[in-house]
């Protein structure tokens, strides 16, 4: 059996206008104060292949177009919807007002860990990542409705 990775041409990846008009995840990722661009952009390769609906960039995130950000992101960067919030805590009240649970991918006291939650198949989530060293800020995981850590 072969495993050889395959090419990027062979991945019959979705073109920006295609992926534009594909159905989403009903997700949105919230990147609260991310230092390295290199990070921003896997993270938007990554929602490009989980087809998350949109991310948020939040304070110091940086933001496209930038050649390091693409440079991971490898096109991403311009098929994700996307928008920039100078605070994180604005970007929280706007997806609660539009009906998304807001989880903080942080470990706080009585967090549950990501393998055990339950997603609700009719509910939207917005995913809140935190800074590399900080992770989520305080302020934010208190207007947080979950907790979800990522343990091993």
């Amino acid at each position: 059996m072969e495993h050889r990775k395959l090419e990027i041409e062979e991945m019959n990846r979705l073109s920006v206008s295609e992926f534009h008009a594909a159905e989403k995840a009903p997700i949105v990722l919230v990147l609260d104060n991310i230092r390295s661009l290199n990070n921003v952009g896997s993270m938007f390769r990554t929602c490009d292949a989980l087809r998350v609906a949109q991310i948020l960039l939040c304070g110091i995130t940086p933001v496209p177009p930038s050649p390091e950000i693409h440079k991971t992101a490898l096109g991403a960067e311009l098929s994700m919807d996307w928008k920039h919030y100078d605070d994180t805590l604005a970007a929280i009240a706007d997806l609660k007002a539009q009906g998304y649970t807001v989880c903080a991918i942080e470990q706080v006291v009585n967090s549950v860990a990501l393998q055990d939650f339950k997603f609700d198949k009719n509910a939207k989530y917005a995913l809140i990542m935190g800074n590399e060293v900080k992770g989520v800020e305080q302020t934010v995981v208190d207007q947080s409705d979950l907790y979800l850590s990522l343990v091993a």
